[in-house]
């Protein structure tokens, strides 16, 4: 079975699917601004019609003198409960969401393997999501997220869209006002290191970006072909 976007939404506050399908991935990404210290990582969100756990919400990066964070995160749960799902997510400043279902992916074991990185207080035009280790196997979900911040910011911070091999969930360019945002994904079908490169042109000395990727495996397909070796001694008896 190929993995498939089955829907998706956005928001700034809670997120609710209807007619999920049992059985399927949600996937669950948050970008915020917090205006506290950057020593923890964005809380897993809850479902009222299931679990999340976390898959990749690594430390954010400060900004301001230190004083605000900019931070992102990835989540997802398994094996869906069908029906509605309506998914609360930590409270801060600023804060753009995307809630996705996804059907194909593998229910035992599906989280396969994430990286994050961030810049602080720097004058930028770029952050990179981290390389991952090598996918163990071909078929997999790859996801990226962004959040990026600056003390004054700008309406459009003019990204290179879309980011290369990747599908747009949710893009936000506003960081003067907003959270600057960018949700994606992609579908792999061979094995090997994931990372995404964001850029954009809009910068000032006192910015701050978080970025995540993660890796979620899909069912690998099963070969049942037999083969002609192997009926080689039915096909001579006859």
């Amino acid at each position: 079975m190929p993995i498939t976007l089955v829907q998706s939404t956005t928001g700034t506050g809670n997120l609710t699917l209807n007619g999920v399908t049992s059985g399927n991935t949600l996937v669950a990404f948050q970008s915020s601004h917090r205006p506290n210290s950057s020593t923890t990582a964005i809380a897993v969100p809850t479902d009222t019609n299931g679990t999340f756990v976390g898959g990749i919400a690594g430390v954010g990066a400060t900004f301001n003198a230190g004083t605000a964070v900019s931070i992102t995160g990835i989540f997802y749960e398994v094996n869906a409960a069908a029906g509605t799902h309506t998914v609360t997510f930590e409270a801060n400043n600023s804060n753009n969401k995307t809630l996705c279902e996804f059907s194909g992916m593998n229910i035992a074991d599906v989280l396969d393997v994430s990286a994050n990185a961030r810049i602080s207080n720097s004058d930028i035009t770029s952050q990179v999501t981290g390389t991952t280790g090598t996918t163990t196997q071909n078929d997999e979900l790859v996801v990226i997220s962004l959040s990026l911040a600056a003390t004054v910011g700008s309406a459009d911070v003019g990204y290179t869209n879309p980011v290369s091999g990747f599908t747009n969930l949710n893009v936000v360019p506003n960081d003067a006002s907003d959270i600057a945002t960018y949700h994606a994904f992609k579908i792999v079908s061979v094995m090997g290191t994931q990372s995404a490169t964001y850029n954009w042109t809009s910068h000032e000395t006192s910015m701050a970006a978080h970025a995540a990727v993660a890796a979620f495996k899909g069912l690998q397909s099963v070969n049942t072909q037999i083969p002609i070796a192997s009926l080689w001694p039915i096909l001579v008896a006859c």
